[in-house]
């Protein structure tokens, strides 16, 4: 054991883990800097050199190997936590929201982390500090720290798919300032994973990101921060359709800007004011190859401008009080909506912090949000924090988090020209239903049209459990139980049948679900230049209308062996689609600094999951309704020469080539690659 522990100690220096990590702050879980072990909210931390040591080109391989995080492919890929949908996962970029999400997801591909310094994940609900999108977490991408040494580096990597990515930054630090800029290009031949298909899993594409932030410290009392980006993607796909095939062209762009600007008049008081702007835009061609007449044509524009104001002020050395105001205006445009739309919303934020002792961490606050499109929501959260052992510390939150309705919950009126069927927002529904009755093209009415309503926001009551400790020197254990319960759920249902044998599809609340579980996370150094490290997520999910009717015999299903329609019992009931009961992974790290070495090999394991209703009971059962569990392993390794200004990396993703075209449209097969980085060190002559 003493052998261990020394080793540890050894490792703990190269891997930047120890006593370093245990002063190391975070920001996103209070809106202002705590250390990591005090702050009472569940928060994981991954730093810049993790991601490099994996070798990650874009975010979603970075979360996709985090404990209790999973990616899902719907309308883009996004991420799950604690149960919830990729909808409920706020992502930030440096404190700021990003938008353009389609159908709730936000595609985290736009997202390359070659510029990343560190990313911070809140789990449940942070509604109180975020408002409205926070219900199951908060994800900040954190870039471009203020260092005093300058550095330029640039990489090339290439892969599998004829992928490669170039990507350029630096960091110039100046009297009282730092500019940095990067920029990244990435490029990808796609993929099919059915051969005989005319149309690829994913189409080929190429993507470019700009970024620039200046930080400046105008004096003791004065820093402000300019930040801007610019995304910009270009595809080309190819489909068949009766009357011949189809050139399918698409570009997507992203840009925002930003100014925060801090004041400190005193060691006790702080305020700062932060501008924000971003636009997201698609726009979207298709053209019949054979005279390049038009199929389908389309464009989709969301703005969003948000003012804010946030003071923080320490009353006493055991309460500081955060307070904060803001408003967002946001505005959307696109070919599937009859006129440009306009949210409004104001708020209000307030938070105590109180310290009674060095073992307690007390939060305390709320959000007050005034919305023009539905009722005004609450959000309060109280969590706590008690160091029982020096190494131990127990914590515990409780907080309500909402989700209001999107544009497209709304406003949108699509008819998918090539399928058939047509898809009406609560507010436009009744009146589109009246049109296609008058035009002949009802056939069955599944609801009466004067039953429609207004959605409600969706509102959840979540709790949080866990403990944190260090058993030994050279290992860290967490734990952490959660309970979630949301009301007013935001679904999809059929409103009518058409006479071509389509549907009309709107949205209704679904009275109530639960998801509840487990996480547990174990990092242990074993020898001098090895780290062991693992996470397992046990998870149960349940849709609680549907779970009643499952108890009360009302709920049927087709017998595997008999093939004879009985009610379904209790224990037969799975839980919500794409949701598994079991995920884990396992890293196995070696570093050698002196030879500027560094390798790892991860595991991942999720169980089986549902996917489809085949039987139409609305749970999945059949065997025929799940995605069969899989596990795959990545590899990445890396040499540093010329004192760490060269690093050569290889990577293969997926090692055993594991694929399952009918279902993770996501897992393209075993990919390798191989990427060039040379690292510029500047000197500084104002340090």
């Amino acid at each position: 054991m003493t052998c261990v522990m020394r080793a540890g100690d050894l490792f703990a220096q190269s891997d930047t883990t120890g006593s370093k990590a245990l002063q190391e702050v975070v920001v996103t879980a209070t809106r202002n800097e705590q250390l990591v072990n005090k702050v009472p909210i569940p928060v994981t931390i991954i730093k810049k050199e993790q991601i490099q040591s994996m070798g990650a080109v874009l975010l979603q391989q970075v979360l996709a190997e985090q404990t209790g995080l999973f990616v899902t492919a719907n309308h883009g890929t996004g991420i799950q936590m604690q149960g919830l949908e990729a909808e409920y996962t706020l992502i930030l970029l440096d404190g700021e929201p990003m938008i353009g999400r389609t159908a709730g997801t936000l595609d985290l591909s736009r997202i390359v982390v070659s510029n990343i310094e560190r990313i911070e994940i809140i789990k449940g609900p942070v509604s109180s500090l975020y408002g409205s999108d926070a219900m199951a977490g908060v994800i900040n991408i954190i870039t471009s720290a203020k260092k005093r040494e300058g550095v330029t580096s640039v990489t090339g990597r290439y892969g599998t798919n004829n992928t490669y990515n170039l990507d350029a930054g630096t960091k110039i630090p100046f009297n009282k300032g730092l500019f940095s800029l990067n920029a990244n290009y990435y490029h990808s031949d796609g993929y099919s994973l059915v051969k005989e298909s005319t149309t690829p899993t994913v189409s080929p594409f190429k993507a470019l990101t700009v970024q620039s932030r200046w930080q400046q410290d105008w004096s003791d009392k004065w820093q402000s921060v300019l930040s801007g980006r610019v995304y910009d993607q270009r595809y080309t796909s190819v489909f068949s359709e009766s009357k011949g095939m189809v050139d399918d062209k698409g570009k997507e762009q992203d840009a925002n800007v930003s100014l925060h600007i801090r004041n400190t008049p005193n060691k006790k008081f702080s305020q700062i004011l932060r501008l924000y702007y971003s636009r997201y835009a698609t726009k979207e061609d298709m053209l019949y190859q054979h005279d390049q007449s038009v199929y389908d044509a389309s464009y989709f524009t969301q703005q969003y401008l948000k003012p804010e104001y946030q003071a923080d002020w320490q009353l006493h050395p055991q309460h500081q009080l955060t307070a904060g105001v803001g408003y967002v205006h946001e505005t959307l445009e696109a070919t599937r909506y009859d006129e440009k739309m306009a949210f409004n919303t104001g708020y209000l934020f307030l938070q105590e912090n109180w310290k009674p002792g060095d073992k307690w961490n007390i939060l305390l606050g709320g959000r007050f949000d005034t919305h023009n499109q539905y009722p005004s929501q609450f959000s309060p959260k109280l969590s706590i924090s008690y160091n029982f052992l020096p190494n131990w510390r127990i914590l515990g939150s409780a907080g309500r988090g909402y989700r209001a309705p999107d544009f497209r919950q709304l406003y949108l009126h699509f008819n998918n020209a090539a399928v058939g069927y047509t898809v009406a927002g609560t507010k436009l529904a009744a009146d589109i239903l009246k049109e296609m009755q008058a035009k002949g093209e009802i056939k069955q009415l599944n609801i009466d049209p004067q039953q429609l309503k207004d959605l409600d926001a969706e509102s959840s009551w979540s709790y949080n459990l866990g403990v944190q400790g260090k058993p030994f020197q050279t290992t860290t254990a967490k734990v952490n139980f959660f309970y979630n319960k949301v009301n007013n759920l935001i679904d999809t249902r059929a409103i009518a049948e058409k006479t071509n044998g389509q549907r009309v599809f709107s949205y209704v609340n679904v009275k109530s679900i639960t998801t509840y579980g487990a996480e547990a996370e174990l990092s242990q150094t074993l020898f001098k230049n090895w780290q062991l490290s693992g996470g397992y997520q046990y998870l149960r999910t349940r849709d609680n209308e549907l779970f009643d009717k499952v108890k009360q015999g009302e709920v049927y299903t087709v017998d595997e062996k008999t093939k004879e329609t009985r009610a379904m019992e209790r224990k037969e009931y799975f839980g919500l689609f794409n949701r598994s009961h079991h995920t884990a992974n396992l890293k196995l790290s070696f570093i050698q600094s002196r030879l500027g070495i560094d390798a790892n090999a991860r595991v991942l394991y999720r169980s089986k999951y549902g996917f489809t209703d085949d039987n139409g009971n609305n749970t999945p059962d059949a065997k025929s309704e799940f995605v069969p569990g899989y596990t795959t392993v990545n590899l990445a390794a890396a040499k540093s020469l010329f004192r760490n200004q060269l690093r050569i990396q290889g990577t293969i993703e997926n090692l055993f080539n594991y694929t399952d075209p009918q279902h993770i449209s996501t897992l393209p097969g075993r990919l390798y690659s191989v990427a060039l980085t040379w690292t510029f060190y500047h000197l500084n002559n104002h340090n």
